[in-house]
């Protein structure tokens, strides 16, 4: 894919396209075990990742998928190949959305030597980068260590406190409003020792209270209760 790595206005992505590829083929010939996102190498769009893998030309720097996301552009002009060993196969390019960088081809007629990339999106793997998931796990971030044990029990202590100490908040809030609530009323103050005398004289006075209907009346039953046995003298 010379055409893709000539001039083309890129600039510095040259060099890096071909750093790139170097280290990509170095990769691939270690393990990989993890599925593969491939990004855009000037804007770092993902293009492509190893679900939809094909096949792999390590020789010509390509990478074939059977599909791509939607940030892959395919061209609607169709081009002939010049590169030595695909003379005469017919391609359509595929840009990057984003950017608009050349990042490979979609070859629809090929010659032998390359026919098992035909129909699939090949891409040129000095004009992406890659990124292994999951390669990340087991690794170390510089000199950081993993918490002892301990100190997940402390947190789990610590929050058990703040959570007693919130309740008894609470019940103190409780009983300093009961307090308050007795002495407007007449009554004692009220601490625990004697918190059972308060509630059974609050609930003696409570049962000693007049009836609404007998306070409007103003009926006392014991001035006028009249003997049974009377009652026919009056």
């Amino acid at each position: 894919m010379d055409s893709l790595r000539g001039g083309g206005g890129y600039g510095g992505y040259d060099a890096m396209a071909d750093s790139k590829a170097s280290t990509l083929n170095t990769a691939s010939e270690e393990a990989i075990n993890g599925p593969v996102v491939l990004s855009c190498i000037k804007c770092r769009t993902i293009v492509g990742d190893t679900f939809a893998y094909v096949t792999s030309l390590p020789e010509r720097n390509y990478i074939a998928l059977q599909a791509v996301p939607e940030s892959v552009v395919c061209s609607k002009a169709k081009k002939i190949a010049t590169e030595r060993g695909e003379e005469g196969s017919m391609y359509f390019e595929l840009s990057c959305g984003e950017c608009q960088a050349v990042i490979g081809r979609r070859y629809i007629t090929t010659v032998e030597e390359i026919d098992g990339i035909r129909n699939a999106y090949t891409l040129d793997v000095g004009r992406i980068i890659t990124y292994e998931l999951g390669k990340c796990l087991g690794n170390k971030a510089g000199n950081c260590e993993a918490p002892p044990p301990e100190f997940y029990t402390s947190v789990a202590l610590h929050e058990d406190l703040v959570l007693v100490k919130s309740n008894v908040a609470a019940i103190a809030a409780k009983l300093q409003k009961l307090e308050q609530s007795l002495a407007r009323g007449g009554g004692s103050a009220v601490s625990p020792r004697n918190l059972p005398a308060v509630a059974a004289a609050a609930a003696a006075a409570g049962g000693s209270r007049k009836r609404p209907q007998q306070q409007a009346q103003g009926y006392n039953s014991e001035i006028y209760h009249v003997d049974p046995s009377k009652r026919n003298n009056r």
